[in-house]
């Protein structure tokens, strides 16, 4: 379920967008995987004097097994870090690790992001962000290492579509991750 009433797909200057996605499968539906879960997915714009933007936006996930399930395959779990989420962390590299440091996902996430853009000439916008984030291990446990970064970004608006570059500064880090900063390249806006 979605609701939305923002202004524009590419380049939202105000509204809001509110995206429920509930998701099941095995049991008697048959296959080999027995899981169910959610994702709430939640962003509002503010346009603010001068053609900026503030935005706001947070996520919350679970997945869980049911119909006998023993657990959720690697595929299926909750993972952060990347792009489109923790931009100071490398790709899907936020939440719980192997004995040898490899990401394995979780059972839940939370991230919650705020982000300012600027216009700095025509098709070209800056951004300044911070973003915290959290992926907890079992299913509806939002414990763990909370995770955060902050960082700058340009926004390009080319033919082939929306250009985002980002390099993002890990503040608050769990024992696997790196501290150097991340640099992000993506075609299409986050949001």
């Amino acid at each position: 379920m979605t609701y939305d009433t923002r202004d524009s797909l590419f380049l939202t200057r105000h509204g809001e967008r509110i995206d429920l996605s509930v998701y099941v499968a095995g049991g008697f539906l048959g296959g080999n995987t027995d899981i169910y879960g959610f994702d709430l997915e939640a962003a509002k714009y503010f346009l603010l004097p001068w053609d900026t933007i503030l935005t706001i936006h947070g996520e919350i996930a679970s997945v869980s097994t049911w119909a006998g399930g023993d657990e959720v395959p690697i595929f299926d779990r909750l993972y952060l870090g990347g792009a489109n989420n923790l931009r100071g962390f490398k790709f899907r590299d936020v939440g719980p690790k192997d004995e040898n440091g490899e990401p394995i996902g979780g059972g839940t996430l939370a991230e919650f992001t705020v982000e300012y853009t600027f216009p700095i000439i025509d098709k070209i916008r800056g951004a300044v962000f911070y973003d915290i984030g959290v992926v907890g291990e079992g299913s509806y446990n939002f414990g763990g290492n909370v995770n955060s970064d902050v960082g700058l970004g340009v926004r390009l608006d080319l033919p082939i579509g929306p250009v985002r570059i980002d390099v993002g500064l890990p503040l608050m880090k769990d024992d696997f991750s790196s501290g150097s900063p991340k640099f992000n390249f993506n075609i299409g806006y986050q949001f």
